[in-house]
């Protein structure tokens, strides 16, 4: 599995799937990588449930227009967690998913 430093995105190809980028390095199971666009409300009660499994996440705020320009809270989290726990996370998003 490859890892691009720029997008914090772990695959499995020679390229980086979001900005093609061929500079690539084994990833580590430290390494955090992105998993999902979320919203604020669910990003916030996963990140809370993760944490009671002794899961590490990150949520960054995410989001454009005229919110971030007023500092208002973004619409949106891109969530991050250790890549040895991408697969279990990637799992918990498509039960809930249904």
């Amino acid at each position: 599995m490859n890892f691009c430093e720029g997008c914090n995105i772990a695959c499995e190809g020679e390229r980086c799937p979001k900005c093609g980028r061929k500079k690539l390095r084994a990833v580590t199971e430290d390494d955090f990588c992105l998993v999902a666009q979320v919203d604020r409300i669910f990003g916030d009660n996963l990140k809370n449930n993760l944490e009671s499994e002794e899961i590490e996440c990150v949520l960054m705020p995410y989001g454009t227009g005229v919110k971030a320009q007023f500092a208002m809270p973004l619409e949106s989290y891109l969530l991050y967690v250790r890549y040895k726990n991408l697969d279990y996370v990637r799992q918990i998003l498509k039960e809930r998913k249904g």
